[in-house]
């Protein structure tokens, strides 16, 4: 947990369902959406991105899990429980730490994005690539 802790006062991206950050008095109907998209069916395919990124990742990095405990180079179906009860449950947060990179990567409850902390240049490159594949979009926090 130590690591995580350190890890989270890293720099910071977010691959995200919107390209910009949403300012609080746009005008826009954000938490409107943003409650219809995590309490509708619609809330299937956000989960089903979010794990579909995890997922890649899983191809090119070590991983190690926390979710309740720490598990090392978890199983797929291990992420999709995961990010499926924390969104079933509007609780939770998943932590995946990229190993050898020494990044972490935040699923957390009620998000429509997934945070990003302390990525190098080469993890950013194909994380930015991954989001794009599932139709987010990559940007700094």
């Amino acid at each position: 947990m130590e690591k995580i802790d350190t890890l989270l006062e890293k720099s910071c991206y977010i691959m995200d369902f919107l390209p910009e950050r949403v300012e609080p008095d746009n005008g826009g109907q954000f938490f409107d959406v943003e409650y219809y998209l995590l309490n509708s069916n619609k809330y299937v395919a956000l989960k089903d991105r979010f794990v579909a990124v995890i997922l890649k990742l899983m191809c090119y990095y070590h991983i190690a899990a926390w979710w309740n405990e720490w598990v090392d180079r978890p199983s797929p179906e291990m992420i999709e429980e995961a990010v499926r009860e924390i969104m079933d449950n509007h609780s939770g947060t998943l932590n995946i730490v990229l190993v050898e990179e020494d990044a972490l990567l935040v699923f957390d409850r009620d998000c429509l994005n997934l945070t990003v902390y302390n990525p190098p240049e080469k993890v950013m490159s194909i994380m930015e690539k991954i989001a794009f594949s599932e139709g987010l979009f990559w940007r700094k926090a």
